[in-house]
């Protein structure tokens, strides 16, 4: 999950910087972080599903396991909010990419 997490910082404050100067890059780029989120979606689906067993398995309270659940599983949350974030930027380089691409 590190790995994937660092493509993703990596591939993000490239674009941040302006650095990748082609059209070619940028596309390249949009490819390789839509591909890292989607294996960072497959760490999301295994957390989420550790946080559910955790949850149900509980004896207490409904909130005493979500709370439990969440202190157990962090990883979740961050993982969430990656995600949300980074399809963010991915939408704002295709909006980049068309613009590129109608000024020609």
């Amino acid at each position: 999950m590190n790995e994937v997490l660092e493509k993703i910082t990596a591939l993000i404050e490239t674009y941040e910087s302006g650095t990748w100067v082609t059209e070619d890059n940028l596309r390249i780029m949009h490819r390789e972080l839509t591909s890292n989120i989607f294996f960072l979606t497959k760490y999301n689906i295994e957390a989420f599903k550790e946080h559910n067993t955790i949850q149900h398995n509980h004896n207490g309270s409904v909130s005493s396991g979500l709370i439990l659940a969440n202190e157990k599983v962090p990883q979740l949350r961050m993982l969430r909010k990656i995600e949300s974030t980074a399809n963010n930027v991915v939408n704002a380089m295709r909006s980049e990419i068309t613009s590129l691409r109608n000024n020609k």
